[in-house]
This record gives C-alpha cells, sequence and structure tokens, in this order.
C-alpha cells in the first residue's frame, strides 16, 4: 500500500470510530443485564416480603376492602351533616346488630344440624358405599375395588385425628378471632380518617403521573365495590334459594347446607361445586332419585345466577375470563390458603386494571394511539355556525 495512502496516525478512524461504537453497545447491554438483575433480585425480595408478612396484610387488606364497602354510606352521612366518627360507628354498629340478630336466629339451628350431620357422616358413607357396590354387581373387578375401600373407618380415624389435635384447633380459632377484631379495628381507623393514607399513597406517584394514578385508583375503587357488592348479594340469593329448595326436596340439614351454598358463593367456580357435595352425597344414602333433583336444583341456580345475576351485578364492571379467575384462585389459595381464595377476584381484577391503563399503553404506544378518540373537527364559519349552501 502506498504511503501517501496511510494516516500519519497510523490508525483508520473508522475502526476507531466502530470500536467506540461497540464498546457504547457493550455497556448498554450490561446496563441492560444489571437492570434486569436487579428487577429479578428486587422482585424476589418483595415476594419474600409478602410471604413472611401475609398475616398482616391479610388484615390489611381485609379492612380496606370492608371500608371501600362502607365508605359510600359514611360519605353520604356526612355530606347531611352526620360527623364522620359518628357515621361509622353507627354503620358498624349497625353491620354488627343485623350479625348478631342473624345469628340468634339460625345460628342454634346450624349448630344443632352441623353437630348431627358430623355424626351421622360415616353412616351415610357406609350406605352409599353399599349402594356402589349393589351397582356395580355385574362388574366383579369394580366391586371388589369398592369393597376394599373402608370409607367410614377412614373418615373416623380422620374425625380422631381431628378431635387429637383440639389444643391445636383451639388456637387457631382464638388466633381467628385475635385476627378479626384486628380487622374490625383498622376498618374503623380506616373509615374515620382516610385523609393520611390517601395523601400517603398519591405521594408516592410522581407529580407528571398524579392524574393517570387519580384515575386508575378511582377504576380499582369501583371494581372492588362492584365485587364486595356483588359477592354479597350473590351469597343472600343463593343462600336462600338452596336452602329454600332443599326443604322443599325434604333433604334434611337444609339450613347448613343453605348457609354454606351462600358462604362458599366468595370462592368463585368452585365454591358452588363444593357446597353442592354435602347435600348430593346425604341424599345418595337416603334416596338416589331425590340425589338427581338435588343436582338439578343446584345446576339451575347456577344457570340463573351465570346468566342473569352475575352479568347484571358483577361481570359488567369486573370484565374478568374465567381463565384468569381461576389461576387467580388457585395462585391466591395456595399461597395465602382460604382468605387468598375469596380476595382472588378482586386481586386479580386489580392486576388487569394495571395492565390495561399502565402495562399495554406502555408495551403497544401505536395501539394506545388509534384507541383515543379523534378530536371533532370545528364546524365552518357561518351563521351560527351552520354549514352555508354550496353556489350553484
Amino acid at each position: 500500500m502506498p504511503s501517501a495512502w496511510r494516516l500519519q496516525s497510523g490508525g483508520c478512524p473508522w475502526r476507531a470510530q466502530g470500536s467506540a461504537l461497540g464498546t457504547a453497545s457493550q455497556q448498554r447491554r450490561l446496563s441492560a443485564s444489571a437492570a434486569a438483575i436487579l428487577l429479578v433480585f428486587g422482585l424476589t425480595l418483595i415476594a419474600v416480603a409478602i410471604w413472611r408478612l401475609r398475616v398482616p396484610i391479610e388484615i390489611f387488606v381485609f379492612a380496606a376492602l370492608v371500608a371501600l364497602a362502607i365508605n359510600p354510606l359514611v360519605t353520604w352521612l356526612e355530606k347531611h351533616r352526620v360527623p364522620r366518627v359518628v357515621a361509622v360507628l353507627a354503620l358498624l354498629v349497625l353491620i354488627l346488630a343485623v350479625i348478631g340478630l342473624l345469628a340468634y336466629i339460625f345460628l342454634p339451628s346450624l349448630v344443632r344440624q352441623a353437630a348431627d350431620f358430623t355424626d351421622h357422616i360415616p353412616g351415610y358413607l357406609r350406605v352409599v358405599q353399599a349402594r356402589l357396590q349393589e351397582i356395580t354387581r355385574h362388574r366383579e373387578s369394580l366391586q371388589r375395588w369398592i369393597g376394599k375401600i373402608d370409607i367410614s373407618a377412614e373418615v373416623g380415624s380422620r374425625l380422631k385425628d381431628v378431635l387429637a389435635k383440639g389444643y391445636s384447633f383451639v388456637r387457631n380459632v382464638v388466633s381467628g378471632l385475635v385476627i378479626v377484631v384486628l380487622m374490625f379495628i383498622t376498618t374503623i381507623y380506616i373509615l374515620i380518617n382516610p385523609g393520611p393514607l390517601i395523601a400517603g399513597l398519591r405521594g408516592l406517584v410522581p407529580e407528571m403521573w398524579s392524574e393517570p394514578a387519580r384515575r386508575i385508583g378511582a377504576m380499582i375503587a369501583d371494581r372492588i365495590r362492584a365485587w364486595v357488592r356483588g359477592t354479597i348479594i350473590l351469597g343472600i340469593s343463593v343462600g336462600t334459594v338452596i336452602g329454600a329448595g332443599l326443604a322443599l326436596l325434604g333433604v334434611p340439614y337444609a339450613v347448613l347446607f343453605g348457609v354454606l351454598a351462600g358462604a362458599l358463593e366468595a370462592i368463585p367456580t368452585v365454591g358452588p361445586v363444593l357446597s353442592a357435595i354435602p347435600p348430593v352425597l346425604v341424599m345418595l344414602a337416603a334416596d338416589p332419585v331425590k340425589a338427581l333433583w338435588v343436582i338439578v336444583l343446584f345446576v339451575g341456580v347456577q344457570q340463573i345466577e351465570n346468566n342473569l345475576l352475575v352479568p347484571y351485578i358483577m361481570s359488567r364492571q369486573l370484565q374478568l375470563h374465567a381463565v384468569s379467575v381461576i389461576f387467580g384462585l388457585v395462585a391466591m389459595g395456595d399461597l395465602f390458603g382460604l382468605l387468598g381464595a375469596i380476595v382472588a377476584v378482586p386481586t386479580v381484577a386489580v392486576i388487569k386494571v394495571l395492565y390495561d391503563e399502565v402495562y399495554y399503553p406502555w408495551a403497544h404506544p401505536s395501539a394506545a394511539l388509534q384507541a383515543v378518540p379523534a378530536e371533532p373537527e370545528p364546524p365552518p364559519p357561518g351563521n351560527g355556525g351552520e354549514s352555508q349552501a354550496p353556489p350553484e
């Protein structure tokens, strides 16, 4: 190569520039990798903290749910010149009075029916086992397999284990009562003075995002209220209809099974199926034909609920797919037990709001811009803003 073609510096400028660009690209990749590692580490710490603090989190979550459900009534009373403290205490006393009245009316019958049902479970299971053996008498392999299963002995041993762990049961009951009392007290304080809590949550959001955060918070509150209101209405309606229907069919323990059906309405999808098992089991032992009518009753109530009640009470505001509800139910139930299963639906609803309003517009800005309606064009000048006729 001629020496004139060589640079006096002894290097090529484009090579130096390429080296600088490569170094910058490597630095960006390293920065992205470090950010991803920090993100995973932070999410892991948050998950561990949530798991270790699950009991106080459950207390605060349930207190917040009750406060969100009651707050519109408190605000209405406050607008009618009732002091907020008096409104909160009056509503909570009214709720406790209603719960106490219902317990006074139904609790003795429930306790009596629950004790009697528990005593007769082994007998019901033995009768069901005998009926199954009679049905499968022409299938010797199935009959031998059913005969090897001693259902009553298995249930008896389980009941003995439960009774043997009476101390643990009493301890759990006492701890549950303590948690309920703490939830009640936390609810009172949230309702009486929610201002500092709201201000603290708003302080976590940068000022440039304050308006979207306020809008998203209002959407979350509306959906949680819809869930609380819908769960209460559906529980009372389904429990009453199931209890009355079982009583008309002559099913024993109709009050107990009706209350169970209403309570399990708080657990979506799985709750109605679980509530149908005890009455079907009882009637399989007493009258298999009526057991079919019990199944028809539960299926009919669920069809009416899913096609008439749920769309008008809950689904229009929550807008949740069944698969996402089932996944949330399994995940929350595995993490937090029964309480987690109960709050699975509002948790999934909150995640959906955050996905629709935060993540999706950020990940798909072009789609978000297309979703924004275009501003109407101003009317052409004329008399009263009306368009002038074209010249002939």
